[in-house]
């Protein structure tokens, strides 16, 4: 399809191509532009894949809509006058998101090393697993959940979702089974491909994602995938009829690399619990596999705890039912100065915390910053907290004082501080403790 080229998008309107961005097995994928609005990418089927199961798959797809704008979800059919079968069109892909497959290599496009914070993989981590949350929610499942398909910006964690014609509605129908290594053991191991892809199967390969993202390695390879040749017969074993945790509590015969191994010690027990969850009764019991929601509450807990260490610098994940945890780096405890209670979440005070507005609410899913912790330059045993919203905040001390903490400024935190926080239509209220 040349430069030029005009392009039916229906309700969208006409098009032309500017540019070919790229092509893979089904298809091309072009730059197009309107007279008005923002380019478009326009994914162009070759004929083989453009048949009519695909293109009523596609229009279903227009129909529902995004579950999420995470998702580079079809917009519009296209129709080109001249050229046989059909595409349609997405949003552009904007150049910060790199392919996830960045993250386990260390390196960015230019093969400078990529520094990711652990604050970046775990949002990351909570907006996929809240993206299929709300996916699955429609009644759709994704079927190929893989590196190949997801973006994220290495800066703050930010994630962007493509290929999804994969998806289709979760009635036990389709033709995608998925990507090795991500597909569920049920899937790889039905040499009849009766077993196809549905929401539990989806929970399987999340689960493989975040591994991926959080221990840098994949949750069935170790000692055991290490032997033997790579064939089928072995993709069938290691991760399908015979699939065995790297990690798995009672059967050490397939450790990781260090790394992994590494990482398993960082994170603090109850993500290494939902990860066994996952990979060990959940391999054998698609209903048992951990769901959406029980990960983006462990994200939520996993960043709450993340705090350095107040004798060294080492970045360390303190949890509040794990109080006996020490620094990985030092050994000294990881007690934080002081706590803040809000709603049913305890957040660890440091240097790394700031107030978001998902901590204002349940099942919220919005990362602004609203306020920054803040250690006094001179005094390091004394906190204060920066509201960084566009509203005022009221500050109760345990004398009874009240301030209005207008935005921009700073109050001092003491052990019983209460601030209350404005926050679309409701006031939430947060509580400050010290640890015993």
């Amino acid at each position: 399809m040349a430069n030029g080229t005009e392009v039916d998008l229906g309700a969208l309107g006409s098009a032309h191509v500017s540019s070919l961005l790229g092509q893979g097995g089904q298809g091309y994928v072009f730059e197009v532009r309107r007279p008005a609005g923002v380019p478009l990418a326009l994914k162009w089927y070759k004929p083989d894949s453009a048949t009519d199961v695909q293109f009523r798959e596609i229009q279903q797809l227009v129909e529902f809509g995004s579950p999420h704008n995470r998702f580079l979800w079809p917009l519009s059919m296209a129709r080109a006058g001249g050229f046989p079968g059909f595409g349609y069109v997405m949003h552009l892909r904007d150049g910060r998101f790199l392919e996830l497959s960045y993250l386990l290599s260390n390196v960015d496009r230019d093969g400078t090393p990529l520094n990711v914070s652990f604050a970046s993989t775990i949002e990351l981590c909570r907006q996929l697993s809240f993206s299929f949350l709300r996916l699955h929610a429609r009644g759709l499942c994704y079927r190929d959940i893989s590196f190949g398909n997801v973006f994220f910006d290495p800066t703050n964690g930010d994630v962007l979702i493509c290929d999804n014609d994969n998806v289709g509605v979760d009635n036990g129908t389709g033709r995608v089974l998925g990507t090795p290594y991500f597909m569920a053991p049920e899937v790889v191991s039905d040499a009849s491909y009766a077993t196809l892809p549905s929401t539990d199967t989806d929970r399987h390969s999340l689960a493989v994602l975040l591994f991926y993202s959080l221990f840098l390695g994949h949750p069935l390879e170790g000692a055991l995938t290490d032997a033997g040749l790579r064939d089928a017969s072995w993709l069938q074993t290691h991760f399908g009829t015979d699939a065995v945790f790297c990690m798995h509590p009672d059967d050490d015969r397939n450790r990781p690399p260090e790394i992994v191994r590494q990482y398993w010690e960082i994170y603090p027990p109850f993500l290494r619990e939902l990860f066994v969850q996952a990979f060990v009764t959940g391999l054998t019991t698609p209903s048992a596999r951990v769901t959406e929601g029980q990960w983006i509450k462990a994200m939520d807990r996993l960043r709450d705890g993340m705090a350095t260490c107040r004798h060294c610098p080492t970045t360390n994940f303190w949890d509040p039912a794990a109080p006996e945890r020490t620094c990985r780096s030092c050994g000294q405890p990881l007690t934080p100065p002081l706590t803040v209670r809000a709603g049913r979440r305890t957040l660890a005070v440091s240097p790394l915390l700031t107030l978001r507005a998902d901590h204002l609410g349940s099942g919220v899913d919005d990362p602004r910053v609203l306020g920054r912790f803040r250690q006094h330059p001179e005094d390091a045993a004394r906190w204060g907290l920066t509201n960084v919203s566009t509203v005022a905040w009221t500050v109760g001390y345990p004398d009874g004082q009240q301030v209005s903490l207008e935005p921009q400024r700073t109050v001092e935190l003491v052990d019983g501080t209460r601030v209350r926080v404005p926050h679309q239509g409701r006031t939430a209220e947060l509580v400050v403790r010290r640890p015993s």
